[in-house]
């Protein structure tokens, strides 16, 4: 029967080897757990669901653990520091974990995806408009719900993620029907 130790986080990362470890990475299942903690999800706001994409784009163990800070709400106690308490949860906990917020990021992607591509006219494909906007995605969209509501970007990032998506999605479909429209005449 093969056996492997339980160990903590800064353990597993002042291994010279951690490769008996590395092989759980993507096998273990997905949990919604971490330190004894749950990610409320649908609590997440539109910059935290962004910092959390471009983290998992090429994570790191500093920014996966600020991930982890905010998703699980690892703020310390009087005995241990946030920082601390990350480091000193399981291992598994942390691959687990890591691959649920994995999932949960990828199918927030592809539902973007999905509802907001289109096909762009010939003079957006001319300049290669969607490429060199990609980066702004996230800003611009801000900057048209602010000023469709009156709001400034800053507080469009403090929404919550799924009313945001949902404001865009709305949008989204109703400049298709009025485009759609406006080619029938």
């Amino acid at each position: 029967m093969y056996s492997i130790d339980d160990i903590t986080i800064l353990e597993y990362l002042y291994l010279k080897d951690s490769s008996k470890y590395d092989i759980f990475i993507d096998t273990l299942d997905a949990v919604n757990s971490f330190s004894g903690k749950v990610c409320l999800v649908k609590k997440l706001t539109y910059d935290e669901i962004e910092v959390m994409k471009q983290v998992f784009t090429s994570p790191n163990i500093n920014d996966l653990k600020d991930i982890f800070c905010l998703c699980y709400d690892l703020r310390g106690d009087m005995n241990q520091s946030a920082d601390q308490q990350f480091y000193s949860t399981s291992v598994f906990d942390l691959f687990r974990a890591k691959r649920f917020l994995q999932e949960f990021i990828t199918t927030l992607i592809e539902r973007e995806v999905n509802t907001f591509s289109g096909t762009p006219d010939d003079k957006s494909i001319m300049v290669n408009a969607a490429e060199r906007l990609r980066p702004f995605n996230h800003t611009l969209a801000k900057i048209r719900l602010a000023e469709q509501f009156g709001w400034t970007p800053r507080e469009v990032g403090r929404l919550n993620y799924n009313y945001v998506f949902s404001l865009q999605a709305s949008n989204k479909i109703y400049s298709d029907i009025q485009r759609e429209k406006a080619e029938l005449k």
